[in-house]
């Protein structure tokens, strides 16, 4: 045995239709850990994968490192993580990953399950989880929580956010944090920022701009933005006593 699969990557960006298995993450005792194209994959079984070869020349120091620009961990960055289901307008917690056999041979990430059935199954209660209503969200419908998954996905021109109309970003917004709500306003300019708060509900637009204090100019200062997002407070003016 080479080593136990402890993760697989998939690219966001390689395939115009599909998010595809790139990589599998193999941890070896006292050697380095591996990280192997699926290409070097010969058979996908269900309790072991054969390589086409010992994928000695994969070996890395980082494997966080060696990930491409494009790449998340299903494991890390996906499974027991927050999404927003764009579609049914939810926060969710993924509890398993949906995969897909293509003609090619690849794997393809289709979506996650979160209904309770996949954490049935996943302790081993299969006969329970039959009896479970599936619940599966398409990748094409979901945005990510976890850091990387969130920064991937902004940074892909066909994840499911860049689809998104100014109500649609303004459900995704009032369900992130305001850290990651805050860059998915930055990615998307000053001007479609300012129509997603003016959309959003006041109190979320007023946070999100509360915590762009930091950020530049081009959208922090426009006036308009604050005075069409909330009602201005307004103070009576009292002439100076004696």
């Amino acid at each position: 045995m080479l080593g136990r699969v402890a993760d697989m990557t998939a690219g966001l960006g390689v395939d115009e239709m599909a998010a595809l298995v790139e990589r599998i993450l193999v941890r070896r005792k006292h050697e380095l850990d591996l990280l192997v194209p699926w290409e070097t994959v010969k058979a996908f079984k269900p309790n072991a994968i054969e390589l086409t070869s010992n994928g000695a020349d994969f070996a890395v120091a980082s494997v966080h490192d060696a990930l491409h620009l494009d790449e998340i961990w299903l494991m890390r960055d996906v499974l027991d993580t927050q999404i927003v289901d764009i579609a049914g307008q939810r926060l969710a917690r993924v509890a398993d990953v949906v995969l897909a056999h293509r003609p090619n041979r690849r794997l393809e990430l289709v979506g996650v399950e979160v209904g309770f059935g996949a954490v049935l199954r996943r302790l081993g209660l299969g006969k329970v989880a039959s009896r479970a209503r599936g619940d599966v969200v398409a990748w094409t419908d979901l945005h990510l929580t976890s850091e990387r998954g969130h920064a991937v996905q902004l940074a892909t021109p066909r994840s499911a956010i860049h689809l998104l109309d100014v109500r649609g970003l303004a459900a995704l917004i009032a369900r992130l944090d305001i850290e990651a709500a805050t860059e998915v306003l930055a990615a998307k300019g000053p001007d479609l920022a300012a129509e997603v708060i003016r959309a959003s509900h006041p109190a979320v637009g007023e946070r999100i701009l509360r915590a762009m204090s930091g950020a530049p100019s081009a959208l922090r200062d426009r006036h308009f933005l604050r005075s069409r997002v909330w009602p201005r407070r307004r103070h009576a003016l009292r002439e100076p006593g004696p």
